[in-house]
């Protein structure tokens, strides 16, 4: 969607801001991201697979390693880690027993991980938008959606 350009100087100056404020943002959470798995005796992959179990809810081990591109072997060990942590635990498959599926303990990750994250947890709430009207949440919902590369 091309937008006119009434104010070339600005506009370069915008999206230069912008740019920067998106790797501050980006930096920050990896930070972050590594601070909260290390304060809880997870490293940076275990993370990820736990964070992946609540976007896309309880999952097969070989659906976590192809949101990951880890192999079958790594994720059985982030499991275990993550099982070992007391953050998930297998489950039989009901509706195929030689199945296992992972499960997250939301209670533990929202007691133990969240607050770890508190200046993001206030992002994901609905009042946080209300300074926004709908056309600037649009706008933010298309920059958002065309950022992910998480596997679907």
């Amino acid at each position: 969607m091309a937008r006119d350009v009434k104010h070339p100087e600005l506009r370069r100056e915008v999206v230069a801001e912008l740019v920067l404020n998106l790797r501050q943002f980006v930096i920050g959470l990896l930070v972050a991201n590594l601070e909260a798995a290390e304060a809880v005796g997870l490293n940076p992959s275990d993370l990820g697979c736990l964070c992946l179990l609540f976007l896309h809810g309880p999952s097969p081990a070989g659906r976590l390693a192809e949101l990951t591109g880890l192999t079958t072997g790594a994720i059985t060990g982030v499991i275990d880690r993550l099982e070992r942590a007391g953050f998930a635990q297998r489950v039989l498959d009901p509706s195929d027993r030689r199945k296992v599926i992972v499960e997250p303990d939301e209670a533990k990750v929202e007691q133990e991980l969240l607050p770890r994250f508190a200046q993001l947890n206030r992002a994901t709430t609905p009042g946080y938008y209300t300074r926004y009207n709908e056309a600037e949440l649009l706008a933010i919902r298309e920059f958002l959606s065309r950022l992910s590369f998480t596997a679907s």
